[in-house]
């Protein structure tokens, strides 16, 4: 059964909206505040997950580290790249679309998996969302430590621009949130979206420079890299990982995107916030 329209406006005076508000915003701040809570269930899953192995989640970053390196030597042939800069390219991209991956993957079941707990207790909502981010964000920051070691293996030095991933990272992890509040909304209400979210995400992984670079492709079909968000969100930590600075339109896009997420997620929940239990 899709949304109705009553879904779609599900308050009956301004009285009720402006209590569905302050519920909503209660619960979302409640959530983030309960760090506690969702960092330990996030390191505990990680743990469960690597339970009784001797790299833990080194395997993945084993798995990345290979996987970089294998399509850093083919692919900086087949493109006439220099090796010295595409591979430390390709891992930066690959690491952060990895996290990105992970969390729209992980997005719409973060409410469904939780249906037991969720019907038992109350805890807010935000609480099952940020302890996926810290779930993948662990795996996230062991991938990151690899991408780096290739950067400085391969001759890369120490950059004042490093410093700006300070303010760039905090803005990957909050637009990874707000998509995961979003999916995990959306997700409750239709068990589809998990694999159709995967499709898309295929498809918007061979649309977005990651195994390649603007550069080489025509000047003419660099206009569909200009528009595409996920793109400027990557490079504002692509390029301090390699020691450079951003463009300004980077800065600007991904800013501007997540300030969007954040509202698109925010007015989500306080529309259907009410309706996740009865959805599970």
């Amino acid at each position: 059964m899709a949304f109705s329209s009553s879904a779609f406006n599900p308050f009956v005076d301004g009285e009720d909206r402006r209590h569905a508000i302050r519920a909503a915003r209660k619960d979302f701040v409640q959530g983030v505040m309960a760090w506690r809570m969702w960092l330990s269930l996030g390191i505990q899953d990680v743990r469960i997950r690597y339970k009784r192995t001797y790299l833990g989640p080194l395997w993945i970053t084993a798995s990345m580290a290979g996987t970089f390196i294998a399509m850093g030597m083919l692919f900086s042939a087949v493109l006439k790249n220099d090796v010295r800069i595409y591979l430390p390219y390709l891992a930066a991209g690959m690491v952060a679309w990895g996290f990105l991956t992970s969390v729209v993957s992980d997005g719409p079941g973060a409410f469904v998996s939780a249906q037991h707990i969720i019907n038992a207790l109350r805890l807010p909502f935000p609480v099952y969302v940020l302890r996926c981010i810290v779930r993948n964000g662990i795996v996230f920051l062991h991938n990151f430590a690899a991408a780096w070691a290739a950067y400085f293996i391969l001759g890369g030095s120490l950059k004042p621009a490093f410093l700006l991933l300070l303010l760039t990272m905090p803005l990957l992890f909050a637009s990874a949130f707000f998509v995961g509040l979003i999916l995990a909304i959306l997700g409750a209400r239709f068990r589809d979206l998990g694999p159709s979210a995967g499709v898309v995400m295929q498809l918007l992984f061979f649309m977005t420079p990651i195994m390649w670079r603007p550069e080489d492709i025509p000047d003419a079909s660099k206009w569909w890299v200009t528009i595409n968000p996920v793109h400027h969100l990557l490079e504002v930590i692509r390029a301090p990982m390699l020691g450079g600075w951003p463009q300004a339109l980077s800065l600007e896009i991904a800013c501007g995107f997540t300030a969007a997420l954040g509202i698109l997620s925010f007015g989500l929940f306080c529309a259907y916030r009410h309706r996740i239990s009865y959805w599970l």
